[in-house]
């Protein structure tokens, strides 16, 4: 954290356990939503990586309060849950850089949660954390097309959470074309010591994006100039 600060010292940096607790693992939907969208009943998130729809996610809670949504997750197992439990429009998809079919492995449960570390299995090794993971093939596409596809120009807030896949992710925008307000995005590749991967700022700051806060040695929060001026315009 003392790198980060000294490379970015305008940046606001949240220790979690100062936040108030909704549904987020360390609080990125209260840290979101208290700094940019109070009182605000008709957003429009994007889920990229939901996992779960209920346990530790960043979108339920804007969800419970009005909000539309979006949701893309790979996990044939979560479906159902998404479909009984939400409202978002589910996408049984990864998210990637191109069109492909990659493998994915899934980290197996041995207390309910561990699936949410399953990962594309280029960006780790076989296993994760000493879990035990069982290999998947799934079908990716880039954002853009399915935000062509489904006429979304715009959207309030977007999570992604893809465990070390996000650069891919983020590549596959074509900011030209959908104007998002404000991402978290989990930025902690392995080998990164808690700094992150400078490639996604770099492209999220060649697309007109701050880099506003980070939190713990995990997420970074990314807001877009334009929107950070209405903001300020209005405060």
């Amino acid at each position: 954290m003392k790198k980060l600060k000294r490379v970015y010292p305008n940046t606001n940096f949240f220790p979690t356990e100062e936040a108030i607790k909704l549904y987020s693992q360390h609080n990125q939907d209260y840290i979101i939503y208290n700094n940019f969208f109070k009182e605000k009943k008709d957003g429009v998130f994007f889920d990229v990586g939901g996992n779960h729809p209920l346990n530790i996610n960043n979108t339920r809670y804007f969800e419970e309060i009005g909000w539309n949504g979006y949701v893309f997750e790979p996990l044939p197992s979560m479906q159902p849950l998404w479909e009984k439990h939400r409202k978002a429009k589910f996408f049984p998809l990864g998210a990637s850089d191109k069109a492909d079919e990659l493998t994915f492995s899934v980290v197996k449960n041995v207390t309910g949660w561990e699936d949410m570390l399953s990962f594309v299995k280029k960006t780790r090794d076989k296993t994760y954390a000493g879990h035990e993971t069982e290999d998947i093939i799934i079908k990716v596409v880039p954002l853009r097309d399915v935000l062509k596809k489904e006429n979304i120009v715009h959207i309030d807030y977007m999570s992604i959470d893809v465990e070390g896949h996000e650069l891919n992710v983020v590549k596959g925008i074509d900011f030209n074309e959908v104007k998002i307000s404000v991402l978290t995005i989990e930025n902690a590749p392995p080998g990164s010591t808690g700094y992150g991967d400078d490639n996604i700022r770099k492209l999220m700051f060649k697309n007109d994006y701050i880099l506003w806060g980070r939190i713990i040695d995990l997420d970074d929060i990314y807001v877009h100039k334009d929107f950070l001026n209405t903001l300020e315009f209005t405060s």
